[in-house]
């Protein structure tokens, strides 16, 4: 009977041990499936097999700046585009970098008397600059970097840049383009300004009339105006930047409008599946 007892409990710790084993294993590929997407950051809407592309890295870190930046490179596009994205953020960097050292510079000129100049600030000069993909399909590249830097002063800066690209047709995409005609432009600008003025409402902005002529001015329906825009899988969206249509305290303003949002108000975009 000893035995027995003995014999049904060496297979129950087998069994449990199996089974705990199968349950490491699931777990583990889990965990690394789930790892090698956050190391890539490759979703569905920008997979390599369909658009060819590569993420350029930027990064410095020492007492002085915090730089960390990416940007994409893209295969099959006019060179321009490829250098125009490229540009923008090492030119930017160059900006900032020159802009924080003549400040830093300034303030040990103003240094009081008696104390000793700085070798460096307390804390590095921040420069971020990140990707949001809206898509990259066969047929289009549409996405937007935001940047963010900080160089002295009493607030950091955000800035926001738009890309749109016709892969068929090598071509960069206008907000023109995207709307078919100025006509459809002036539609979608009125639209823009009711959201724009219900999201500020939302907020607890009084839109008085000194807000009121700042909504309008920022949300005119011209080129520059409207240069900041993704679209994509059925929806366009519209970036205001800091101070374009508001107070800095408001941020960059997002809007978002739907194909039927779209449809509905006589903006037939050719871009919009």
């Amino acid at each position: 009977m000893k035995n027995k007892i003995t014999w049904f409990l060496a297979l129950v710790v087998v069994i449990l041990a199996a089974v705990l084993w199968s349950s490491y294993q699931n777990n583990a590929k889990s965990a690394g499936s789930s790892a090698k997407t956050a190391v890539t950051g490759i979703g569905p809407a920008i997979s390599p097999n369909v658009v060819p592309m590569s993420v350029v890295s930027v990064t410095q870190s020492d007492g002085f700046y915090n730089i960390q930046a990416e940007y994409p490179q893209f295969s099959g596009v006019d060179p321009a585009f490829n250098k125009k994205i490229s540009s923008l953020i090492n030119d930017q960097i160059k900006s900032f970098q020159k802009e924080s050292k003549d400040n830093f510079d300034a303030r040990n000129a103003t240094m009081p008397a008696g104390q000793k100049p700085l070798k460096s600030p307390e804390q590095p000069f921040d420069f971020i600059a990140s990707m949001t993909p809206a898509q990259f399909s066969p047929a289009y590249v549409s996405f937007m970097i935001d940047i963010y830097y900080f160089s002295g002063g009493a607030n950091g800066i955000d800035q926001i840049f738009a890309f749109n690209y016709d892969l068929k047709n090598k071509k960069e995409i206008s907000i023109t383009d995207f709307a078919g005609s100025q006509a459809g432009l002036d539609k979608l600008a009125s639209l823009a300004q009711s959201q724009v003025t219900s999201q500020l409402q939302s907020n607890g902005l009084q839109i008085d009339s000194t807000l009121k002529q700042m909504i309008a001015d920022g949300t005119k329906s011209t080129s520059d105006n409207y240069s900041n825009f993704t679209f994509g899988y059925g929806k366009l969206t519209v970036y205001f930047e800091q101070y374009q249509a508001a107070p800095g305290s408001a941020g960059t303003i997002t809007t978002v409008f739907y194909k039927s949002d779209l449809d509905q108000n006589s903006i037939n975009s050719s871009y919009l599946n």
